[in-house]
């Protein structure tokens, strides 16, 4: 007899997932951009459209200069990731309830972790924008308006999809007045207190704790990360599923989740990453 019903428990692991991934909050399901990735193909192409010139004046009897629409090709790698529980006979009645619970809550977190990390090493890789900081382990409010300030003029709140730091860096966060003092007219009331990972909102931009990626421990110093909505994208070309393979010989059953995805940094001038060691 099964374990365990597939389909639930993998229904059970991706409505989780869709709560706890914390960099997946700024980045935006980008499958519609590439919708070859849900048939097959190692690789996936986010297409992207050049920057266009600036607009011309006119002059009477004189044409317009045509110029090319050009597009940059973005490729990224499809990756695997699976996880295997093993369950014995003799446990088998205790795979149950909160104990089952407890299996989807474990799964979803290492699955989290990896799309999470792969997410922000898109972001390491790729990003134009990049802004040194004075503190390995600290912010300042000054520091996060510098790297607002690199987006020049197109600093729309609404345009933001997030700020996330490393928890290292949350008690300098709550520590600045621009954050928490009730006399800014742009500080929000509740700002400090943490909730699925989001602890506030700095001058209305969601600021999110992670710590998936966003510590360097080579160089023992924090990354911060200022993201631009549709800057940031994922594609699952298969959602977490869930299988069951029998070891007789073992008396055991190993519980196998897996999934397939690609994340890449489609706009390269949407994000700006925040560290001391500036390569």
């Amino acid at each position: 007899m099964a374990l365990v019903i597939s389909k639930v428990f993998a229904d059970a692991v991706n409505a989780k997932l869709g709560v706890s991934l914390r960099i997946g909050g700024i980045a935006f399901d980008a499958t519609s951009m590439a919708p070859e990735i849900m048939s097959a193909g190692d690789e996936v192409h986010f297409p992207s459209f050049d920057r266009i010139d600036d607009a011309e004046t006119v002059t009477q009897g004189t044409a317009l200069t045509a110029e090319e629409l050009a597009m940059t090709d973005n490729t990224a790698t499809i990756k695997q990731i699976g996880k295997a529980v093993r369950v014995y006979d003799k446990n088998a009645n205790q795979i149950k309830g909160a104990t089952m619970d407890r299996m989807v809550e474990q799964v979803t977190q290492v699955m989290q972790k990896a799309i999470d990390s792969d997410l922000v090493t898109a972001m390491d890789t790729d990003a134009t924008k990049k802004e040194a900081v004075a503190g390995a382990t600290t912010i300042t409010s000054a520091e996060l308006m510098s790297g607002i300030g690199l987006f020049g003029d197109d600093i729309d709140t609404e345009s933001f999809a997030g700020i996330v730091i490393n928890s290292r860096l949350y008690p300098t966060l709550v520590a600045m007045p621009e954050f928490t003092s009730i006399e800014k007219t742009y500080a929000t009331a509740g700002n400090g207190m943490v909730a699925n990972g989001l602890c506030g909102y700095w001058l209305g931009i969601p600021v999110i704790v992670c710590n998936n990626n966003t510590y360097d421990t080579s160089k023992a110093e924090c990354k911060t990360y200022i993201a631009k909505k549709n800057a940031l994208g994922y594609v699952f070309q298969k959602d977490i599923s869930v299988e069951e393979a029998r070891q007789a010989l073992l008396l055991a059953t190993d519980i196998v989740s897996s999934s397939l995805y690609a994340t890449k940094l489609i706009d390269k001038d949407g994000v700006v990453v925040l560290r001391k060691t500036i390569a």
